[in-house]
């Protein structure tokens, strides 16, 4: 079975595990090299977490009144396909 991790395909086999980028890079790692690599990320998990925590924009209550008008940028490419 597959999983997606960002833009990464993961999936486990019989040798390790594969990390397989969209553009065709691919890293098989053997469990030796996953294990080192989660010994890596879990004694860097705070830190990681913090900084996602950071960067993860606010959301904010609006009020109707208050927001912008919406611009339809593909409006006109719409109207020219008609």
């Amino acid at each position: 079975m597959d999983a997606i991790i960002g833009r990464y395909k993961v999936r486990m086999e019989e040798t390790g595990l594969v990390l397989r980028h969209p553009t065709g890079l691919s890293f098989d790692l053997e469990p030796n090299e996953v294990l080192g690599l989660w010994n890596f990320i879990d004694f860097y998990r705070q830190p990681l977490t913090d900084k996602q925590i950071e960067t993860e924009p606010e959301l904010k209550a609006t009020d109707a009144d208050d927001t912008e008008e919406l611009i339809d940028y593909n409006k006109r490419w719409r109207e020219r396909q008609s």
